[in-house]
This record gives C-alpha cells, structure tokens and sequence, in this order.
C-alpha cells in the first residue's frame, strides 16, 4: 500500500513538474551571409554562422530567456574575421503567427588579419545581434535574418553582418 501511495505522488509530481521542464529547449543553427567592415581592407565580406542556444521556456507564455553561443566565420581576398560570443539570448513567441523575433548580447573575442600574408590578432569582442525565425516543421526553424553589429574593443574595426539559415530545436 505504502509503495503504490509512493508511485502515485511521484508521477503525481511528475506532472507538475514535467511541462516546465519539457518547454527549454536547446537548438542548433547555421547561416550564410555577407558582412560589410569598415577599417579593413575589404568593405564586403561572406561567410556563415553557426552556434547553438538554450531557451528557458516561454514566461507568460510569451517571453523566453536563454543563452547563446556563437561563432561567425567571415572573410574575402585573404582577409578573416572569426568572432566567438557567448551571452543572453530573449526571444518572444506570439503565439498567433509562426514568428519568433529575438535579441542578444554577446562578448568574447574577434580574430582577425590586415589582409593576404598579414599575421593575425585577437581581441576582446562584443556583438548586438537581432533577428527573426519562423517555424517550417514542427522542430525545424527558417531563420529568415539574422543581423549582427560586432565590434572588435579598442580597435576601429566594426563588422555588420547579414545573414539566413536553418534552426533545428531539441
């Protein structure tokens, strides 16, 4: 008697506890884009994103904080700009259009070069980055754009960048 009380408050509190935890969700992304630099020897640069996030599930069922994680990989005629970022991801969920626009604070660091045959430097890096996703299959996001403002900290080297891709949620 006393293990089927047992059972039945464990899945009692199984219940409650499980649609919390079932609405985070992790997901990964990959983009491809363009980026306009300014201070570099090229003003127009291509390249892809890739990283992957973790959202909280949606307060007020409209509103999710998480976190991202991040690497954007840019670049042409011998020139590079690799960032790596991590930081507070917020998105919202209207729930009456399959649209989620999201917002980011990003730091961690920018790699870049001067051009062909230059060595490369490190620096500190933050990034703003916005965008929108909308749901194509129930698991599977279009991020329709992605638009990053990156700077590399105590140099004149700022890169905007551009970019569309695919999301897969866990």
């Amino acid at each position: 008697m006393k293990s089927i009380r047992s059972l039945v408050l464990f899945f009692a509190a199984l219940l409650l506890i499980a649609p919390s935890a079932l609405q985070a969700q992790i997901a990964v992304y990959g983009t491809v884009g363009g980026g306009s630099f300014n201070s570099a020897p090229v003003t127009l640069g291509y390249g892809g994103i890739a990283g992957i996030y973790k959202s909280s599930g949606y307060a007020l069922h409209t509103i999710s904080v998480g976190g991202d994680l991040r690497g954007s990989f840019m670049g042409r005629d011998g020139f590079h700009y690799n960032t790596f970022a991590a930081g507070p991801r917020i998105s919202f969920n209207p729930h009456v259009i399959p649209l989620h626009p999201y917002v980011e604070g990003l730091v961690g660091f920018a790699n870049y070069n001067g051009g062909r045959g230059t060595s490369s430097v490190n620096h500190f890096n933050y990034q703003v980055v916005g965008g929108l996703d909308a749901t194509i299959l129930p698991r599977i996001d279009w991020r329709v754009v992605d638009i990053a403002y990156s700077v590399a900290a105590g140099q004149n080297l700022r890169a905007t960048t551009f970019s569309t891709g695919l999301v897969v949620r866990f």
